[in-house]
């Protein structure tokens, strides 16, 4: 789907690579514009010589070493990485020196949540004169359709403990422990959203300056947020750490699809804002989050190949211009909602 929207206008210039050379040459043939289809194990770190004229590689893949990202960096080869892991994230910006060395780029938080999340959550920073707090609001639809690597990262950390900033120190809080009230832009009510494990709320405290920073989700259904939340407090994240109870609940999760694919994301912040208000939100409400994420990454990497960026690693609210990724969705979305 990225390389779909990358292609035409750099047509002899993108390769699909993946371990299986004619799926990827057949993914390449499906996308025209001489795209090419390349082998490449990254995991194996087998790479061949087929990195040997690629000016820029965007990984879709969730890794847990960064043996493949200092292989693009040390030949200075810009890298754009679509994962949610903030440990993973974390080991990447360990290669802030070595980026910089070879005058070459990485780009974090890219896609729907972290990546919009993040642009919308530099948005309102700037429309604040005092940032006190920033709560993220993502909720999805049942109707949408998710790739398995999503949901097993979702399962994953349906019953985890992790840190938010709250007021500047570290505090421990566990997935769908706790809830607020949030609401879409558009919505004249606000519902109750759960706590989750999404990487954007461990950056932007940081990268932004900001002393509370908390990400939150809810299901466009009541009932179905309802019961993600009791299953976790019932200890469900443990049932489902078996192999058994895992497959039953990926299938369905795939398979099994009520109500509308929407994707809303919100941002909402605190303190005092420069129209005198204590409050302000901004958001976006879209639908098919794997399409969602397709557009944005696709326009954040035309963005590094095209803007000159500063080498070195950075997250995407840290260099990514917003209004160009709104522009890209609402050409592919004309009943987007956008309120920034």
């Amino acid at each position: 789907m990225i390389a779909e929207r990358l292609a035409p206008e750099l047509p002899g210039r993108i390769a699909l690579a993946g371990r299986s050379l004619n799926k990827a040459k057949t993914a390449a043939a499906k996308v025209g514009y001489d795209t090419e289809g390349r082998a490449v194990d990254i995991f194996a770190m087998d790479v061949g010589d087929a990195l040997n004229d690629i000016e820029l590689v965007l990984v879709c893949l969730d890794q847990t070493s960064t043996g493949f990202v200092e292989l693009c960096l040390s030949r200075g080869i810009h890298y754009v990485d679509i994962s949610a892991e903030h440990d993973f994230h974390s080991q990447v910006e360990a290669l802030d020196d070595l980026a910089k060395r070879n005058e070459a780029t990485a780009l974090l938080s890219v896609g729907t949540a972290p990546g919009l999340t993040n642009l919308l959550s530099a948005r309102a920073r700037d429309q604040m004169e005092q940032l006190d707090r920033i709560d993220i609001l993502l909720q999805f639809g049942l109707g949408d359709h998710h790739g398995q690597a999503a949901v097993e990262w979702m399962f994953n950390n349906l019953d985890t403990t992790y840190s938010v900033m709250d007021n500047g120190n570290a505090r421990q809080v566990r997935s769908f422990g706790e809830s607020i009230a949030l609401g879409l832009p558009n919505s004249r009510e606000k519902r109750s959203a759960y706590r989750f494990n999404f990487s954007d709320q461990h950056v932007i405290g940081r990268t932004l300056e900001v002393p509370s920073v908390s990400t939150w989700v809810q299901f466009e259904n009541r009932l179905t947020t309802w019961l993600f939340a009791v299953s976790s407090r019932a200890g469900l994240g443990r049932l489902l750490r078996r192999p058994f109870w895992r497959k039953i609940a990926v299938w369905l999760f795939m398979n099994v699809h009520i109500g509308s694919d929407v994707c809303g994301v919100a941002v909402r912040a605190r303190g005092r804002a420069k129209n005198g208000a204590e409050e302000i939100t901004v958001g976006v409400i879209g639908r098919n989050e794997a399409k969602m994420t397709a557009i944005i990454a696709a326009e954040m990497t035309r963005q590094v190949l095209t803007l000159n960026q500063e080498a070195g690693v950075s997250h995407s609210e840290q260099t990514i211009e917003i209004d160009p990724v709104i522009a890209a969705l609402s050409r592919e979305f004309n009943d987007m909602f956008v309120s920034i």
